[in-house]
């Protein structure tokens, strides 16, 4: 059940039950009233028949019947009683052998309903003064009945229409407060059978739906780029694996189509290693990927061992380029596991090394700023284009000036994933020349 018909539902029942329990006071309060009065005016006028039954008539008077209620005279109806029950007279408009019993439990001077012939009668019992006979004089009580009736009729009606207009009232209101709300499920359900360019557009005065509007918003577009990574990563994943593949089959198929000697068999091998390494050392950078996900390690080290071990991995690259490490004074206690550390530092180097010319230099410098541990890594190399910044640390992105490079294209997603497990973060900066800041929490020292 929509909220909407549950709202209706809810005023629908509320209405009912107010409405019903007022309507209900209102008709029981009108129907004692008019017994009221019609009860004062029948023991007017049985204490005046009595008292000329007392005075030696044993009849009734011609008088008019009871007037209440402004409606009367209303019908007399008389018998008078015995002591022992037996009716001794009547009324004219009451044959004495159509005479009700006299009733036994009814007190006296009380008014009380009964049948007569079928007929609905309200009647009052009275003792004749001076004597042993007891009177009862009644008056048709149809109009009491037809005025209940009627009323409860009107209410019921009144009743029906009230709950129905609330009904009405309270779907329409629902169903405009919560019109933007529809909106906003439209919007997540076209979402979630794969329609990314589905967008909450209206601009609502209500501030709670309006942030979770722009939360949804939000979501989507953070949604939408998370996709679009993984396709890219997919896409480039499948392409830097079939690369090295390919290597692969062709130096064996070539081996074995043209190989004659023990040469021909050895290139053809050496080929192949180094298309396996190159197979080995993406496999090992995607596995080091996924591992990121766990859980942030609070384990402690110090920053200037962890460079010089990612140091001590860049040198034999750095040479073979005849580029210079140069670093300045780094000593720091930091959040952070001294190969994981390593880890980081040696893929910023090494990407600062692949791009740096011959006989260029990669500069280490530090500082400290609150709670934090800066590291600036500087090369001179043709540095980041500033469109390529956001992007430059998506697994396999490359920016446009470095397109084509040799690497996995992991080694700047792996250092950063590394640097915010350990609760810091890398970012780059436009050049010119490569600019990138690592940034690590400062341990806590233990006395």
């Amino acid at each position: 059940m929509t909220f909407r018909a549950r709202t209706a539902l809810v005023v629908v029942a509320l209405t009912a039950a107010t409405l019903g329990g007022a309507f209900g006071l209102v008709w029981l309060r009108f129907v004692n009233w008019q017994r009221g009065q019609l009860d004062r005016a029948l023991l007017r006028l049985a204490d005046e028949e009595a008292r000329q039954i007392a005075a030696g008539s044993l009849a009734f008077t011609n008088a008019p019947g009871p007037s209440a209620n402004a409606v009367g005279p209303l019908p007399k109806f008389g018998v008078i009683f015995a002591r022992d029950g037996r009716p001794l007279a009547t009324t004219p408009n009451l044959p004495l052998e159509q005479a009700p019993a006299l009733p036994r439990h009814v007190p006296l001077s009380t008014g009380f309903d009964f049948q007569q012939s079928g007929k609905p009668r309200r009647g009052v019992l009275v003792a004749v003064p001076g004597t042993n006979l007891v009177a009862l004089v009644a008056t048709s009580r149809a109009d009491l009945v037809d005025d209940a009736r009627m009323l409860g009729s009107a209410m019921a009606l009144a009743l029906g229409v009230g709950c129905a207009w609330a009904g009405l009232v309270a779907f329409g209101v629902a169903s405009r407060l919560t019109r933007e709300h529809r909106i906003v499920g439209d919007v997540a359900r076209r979402v979630a059978g794969g329609d990314l360019s589905a967008r909450v557009s209206f601009r609502s005065s209500d501030t709670d739906l309006r942030r979770h509007a722009e939360a949804l918003n939000a979501m989507i577009d953070r949604l939408a780029g998370l996709l679009a990574v993984q396709e890219r990563f997919v896409t480039h994943a499948a392409h830097e694996l079939r690369t090295p593949l390919t290597s692969l089959r062709i130096e064996l198929a070539h081996a074995i189509r043209t190989g004659h000697d023990r040469n021909d068999y050895d290139a053809a091998l050496r080929g192949a290693l180094e298309s396996a390494r190159r197979l080995t050392a993406l496999a090992d950078d995607l596995l080091a990927l996924a591992r990121l996900k766990a859980a942030p390690t609070e384990q402690s080290s110090a920053v200037e061992d962890g460079v010089a071990d990612a140091i001590a991995d860049v040198a034999p690259v750095a040479g073979q380029r005849n580029v210079r490490l140069l670093a300045g004074p780094l000593s720091a206690q930091v959040r952070g596991d001294r190969s994981g550390v390593a880890r980081m530092f040696r893929n910023v180097l090494e990407n600062a090394v692949r791009f740096s010319p011959d006989g260029g230099e990669v500069h280490l410098g530090s500082q400290r700023q609150g709670g934090w541990f800066i590291v600036d890594v500087l090369d001179d190399g043709p540095g980041v284009d500033a469109a390529d910044v956001p992007r430059i640390f998506e697994p396999f992105s490359r920016g446009r000036q470095t397109e084509g490079s040799e690497g996995t294209g992991l080694g700047l997603a792996i250092a950063r994933g590394l640097a915010r497990s350990f609760g810091g973060d890398i970012a780059a900066g436009p050049g010119p020349g490569g600019r990138f800041t690592i940034k690590l929490p400062l341990a806590e020292v233990r006395s």
